[in-house]
């Protein structure tokens, strides 16, 4: 999955506290960052701010559950 580049990053990073299980964006170099995280979501926010970034990047879940939580941030 992919997220949405329209988003509100902190209003997204306040329901990633929300999911039961780990979320993790990941970069098309196979880079991992939990964003549970604060020294995490640090990284995500800057992230965030380049564009072309984020949308390389996907979203992994090991919930499926936590997918339904933030499914207003994503894109197919």
């Amino acid at each position: 999955m992919h997220i949405r580049t329209d988003i509100n990053v902190m209003d997204f990073l306040k329901q990633v506290q929300k999911c039961g299980s780990e979320v993790l964006f990941e970069t098309p170099e196979g880079d991992s960052i939990a964003l549970k995280s604060t020294l995490s979501q640090y990284i995500f926010c800057t992230i965030a701010q380049n564009i072309p970034l984020l949308k390389s990047g996907s979203i992994r879940f090991f919930d499926k559950a936590d997918e339904e939580v933030l499914r207003d941030y994503l894109c197919d």
